[in-house]
């Protein structure tokens, strides 16, 4: 928050800075605020990416998909070379049972992701978004061949790959792989992504499993004593 809000008082008119604070309230659940800043930055400049980007992920947060879908696409269209907006789209027609609109978007993200891949073949990120996205097109057997070509060309520190990695083994039904991959990167991540973690609908099929409910339980007791140390502290 600090490095947003020193943004902020050198450039109060920054709409980037405004998408960051917004990004950075809601994964602290203030949601009102998030979106107040996620609007004061829109205000600023209609056709900033990072300004759509960031509120489409608040507003998936909140369950909002029409009001996400609209935003990642904008930001879809500003960026070209954007593989993953088009994934969270996906990800948002799929909660409305919009299948074929789903199918869509995957489409446009893998497409994305292999020109990406093309220009730049160890851009790790892009392999595992191109996972993700065969994952929701149901090409399983490819999905799991990008999954491994991912799992060769990414930092091993990068908790966020391996957490998105996990997303499209869910999505495939494979269980075991994706907790797996949960209990290597969760514990290295943000407190605050527990919540992104207990509302991201491409693991709900992990939700009844004991591992998951587990890894929650866990992470929800380190969250909690870390803030009650930080009021120790005050």
């Amino acid at each position: 928050m600090s490095a947003a809000e020193r943004a902020l008082s050198l450039d109060p008119t920054s709409s980037e800075a405004h998408a960051a604070k917004g990004r950075i309230l809601a994964d602290l659940g203030r949601f009102d605020e998030a979106l107040a800043s996620h609007q004061k930055s829109l205000r600023l400049d209609p056709n900033s990416y990072d300004g759509h980007h960031s509120f489409g992920r608040t507003s998936m947060r909140l369950g909002r998909h029409e009001e996400a879908i609209e935003h990642f696409e904008r930001a879809a269209q500003l960026l070209e070379s954007d593989y993953i907006s088009p994934g969270f789209v996906a990800q948002s027609w799929t909660a409305l049972g919009k299948l074929e609109e789903s199918i869509a978007a995957a489409r446009r993200a893998l497409e994305r992701a292999e020109r990406e891949i093309a220009l730049r073949p160890d851009n790790a990120h892009a392999v595992v978004c191109g996972a993700h996205a065969l994952a929701y097109l149901g090409e399983f057997e490819r999905a799991k061949e990008w999954i491994s070509r991912a799992s060769v060309v990414m930092d091993p520190d990068d908790t966020l790959d391996r957490y998105n990695l996990a997303c499209a083994s869910a999505r495939m039904g494979e269980s075991d792989q994706a907790l797996d991959l949960l209990e290597t990167c969760v514990s290295r991540m943000p407190p605050e992504f527990i919540d992104w973690m207990k509302s991201d609908s491409d693991l709900a099929p992990l939700h009844r499993d004991p591992r998951f409910q587990a890894l929650i339980e866990v992470e929800t007791r380190a969250e909690d004593a870390m803030a009650n140390q930080a009021i120790k502290e005050v």
